[in-house]
């Protein structure tokens, strides 16, 4: 039999863990007073929170649907189509998702679908217009309905999911009505917590299948916009929205939810050709050309193609708010896209590709590179004889370069008229009294270069001089060669009477001339502005023989 004192040390343990047990509440008290019972979670258990998801059918919809659900909440989900909700009947056990038809337009259905909610998502949104709705309806109009009905029946949270860049001043009606959204939420319930999650990449997306399941890609852009992919799922998008719902302090914060590394749509485009081994023809249309033809096909057709504001956005890299909150805040470390590309694109491979294993992490570093290592090094005498020719050659190039180097700038300055006679440098004298020649810059098959016999170079430097003056600016484009002509044909000119140049190239080697401006013939627009309107004459040598680069 136990003594009494080991009765009594065993009487207070439980009356001290009965007690501990009754003031370690498990209800929650919310901002209007409504009590919240809290539940450890899972599948089948029942919490106190009922939470009414629009727009839960689109692409982000079940990721955050199934992580409420599985926590007991009792999630509402309004819907429009039948079919479209299918897919959401199993991400909670029986009875825990609840659906509601309705309709934007009708106010009776969102007012039924929130009223006895404690928590309102709004996922709503549309990259497009389409017949029945345009991008004010759903995003600003629609907005204003919700929020009205969240603060008619005083729902407690209310969590509006908007986009990147959203502003209402942009030039792109969507983010233009994504920060009119924004502002109308704000006015209406002063706590909603806004999200602005980045370009969504994974199943159902509008990226990576967008990309990878086209033969053309048509733009506007040449793809240079630069955006934060962000991966939609638990890791990301999905678990950041349910630790806001659960973080009662998030209650009218911003949120700016983008992946760990920026990337332009051609750098994705090409990660999508490596990895289901195929090559896209890209194709690209002025935007005066694509941006009305785009709202055409978008109104005539029933199927969507491309609309207007599509093409605009690609002009629009993705803006970051610095004073928003991001995945940090969260405890939430965002994935890599390149990690997620073999999981999501293998289904586009030929059956030729599909059971190729993803790239390794050496090769999503670098291009593979193929090294060829002699064991045995022997040349022959005249193998030996014509590499020591080569490095003589090489040597006396490089020799004659640098000369160049030194020299160019003030012969240059003299050829633009801004040397004073006391201020040359006898050095660069010296080399002003030869001629230049080509023979200094070596034809390389990289740069497509291949240079003008020195008759014919002359010859088109005589035509561009003809009539030339001291007011005058003669261009030369992608044509170095000729280049060298006219600063040879100047040097026999009156310094006050010569033409001034300016050489377009993309060679770097040719930047030892201070009339040397960078030139990209996939960006022919970049150039300095106040060259815009100031070439009298311009001698033009495409570079490739392709009709993309004989159009720019």
């Amino acid at each position: 039999m136990a003594s009494p004192l080991l009765a009594a040390r065993v009487a207070r343990k439980t009356a001290f863990n009965v007690a501990g047990k009754r003031f370690l509440s498990d209800i929650s008290i919310t901002r209007t007073g409504k009590p919240i019972m809290r539940v450890e979670g899972g599948r089948s258990s029942l919490g106190g929170h009922t939470v009414t998801v629009f727009g839960a059918t689109g692409q982000l919809g079940r990721y955050i649907v199934n992580r409420l659900a599985r926590q007991g909440c009792t999630v509402v989900i309004p819907y429009r189509e039948e079919m479209a909700k299918r897919h959401l009947k199993v991400t909670g056990d029986l009875g825990r998702v609840v659906f509601i038809e309705h309709d934007l337009r009708n106010t009776p259905s969102i007012e039924a679908s929130v009223r006895h909610s404690d928590a309102v998502f709004n996922l709503i949104g549309r990259d497009y217009p389409t017949k029945n709705f345009s991008l004010e309806d759903v995003h600003v109009e629609g907005t204003e309905r919700i929020v009205e009905a969240v603060c008619k029946y005083d729902v407690d949270r209310y969590i509006h999911v908007s986009s990147h860049s959203a502003n209402s001043q942009s030039t792109s009606e969507f983010y233009r009505t994504k920060g009119r959204a924004e502002e109308v939420a704000r006015s209406l319930f002063p706590e909603t917590t806004i999200v602005r999650p980045a370009p969504i990449f994974g199943f159902e997306d509008n990226l990576l299948l967008k990309l990878a399941g086209v033969t053309n890609l048509f733009t506007s852009n040449n793809m240079q916009e630069k955006f934060y992919p962000v991966h939609p799922q638990s890791i990301d998008v999905g678990a950041a929205l349910e630790k806001i719902f659960f973080d009662d302090t998030t209650a009218g914060q911003t949120f700016e939810l983008y992946g760990p590394k920026k990337y332009s749509m051609e750098e994705i485009s090409v990660m999508v050709d490596k990895e289901i081994y195929k090559q896209r023809r890209h194709l690209n249309v002025p935007k005066a050309i694509l941006k009305p033809v785009a709202e055409l096909l978008n109104k005539v057709l029933w199927w969507h193609t491309m609309s207007a504001d599509e093409v605009e956005r690609e002009f629009l890299d993705q803006v970051i708010d610095p004073k928003a909150k991001t995945f940090k805040d969260l405890g939430i470390e965002p994935g890599d896209i390149i990690n997620f590309t073999y999981h999501y694109l293998q289904g586009f491979r030929s059956q030729n590709f599909y059971d190729l294993p993803p790239a390794t992490e050496k090769e999503k570093r670098e291009e593979k590179k193929y090294i060829h290592v002699l064991d045995e090094l022997s040349l022959s005498s005249h193998a030996l004889a014509a590499l020591a020719e080569f490095h003589a050659e090489k040597d006396a190039h490089e020799k004659t370069f640098q000369k160049l180097r030194t020299g160019a700038a003030p012969r240059a300055g003299a050829g633009l008229g801004v040397v004073e006679p006391e201020d040359e440098d006898p050095v660069a004298e010296d080399v002003d009294d030869q001629p230049l020649s080509m023979a200094a810059f070596t034809e390389d098959w990289n740069e497509s270069q291949f240079w003008f016999l020195d008759e014919t170079a002359l010859a088109l430097a005589d035509q561009l001089l003809d009539g030339a003056s001291s007011s005058s600016t003669i261009g030369v484009v992608s044509t170095p060669s000729v280049f060298i002509a006219l600063k040879n044909r100047l040097r026999f000119w009156p310094v006050e009477d010569r033409p001034k140049l300016v050489l377009f190239e993309h060679d770097h080697r040719f930047s030892v001339f201070p009339e040397f401006v960078f030139y990209d013939f996939q960006r022919p627009l970049q150039l300095p502005l106040n060259l815009k309107g100031s070439l009298d004459s311009v001698i033009i040598d495409p570079p490739f023989f392709s009709n993309d680069c004989q159009t720019k």
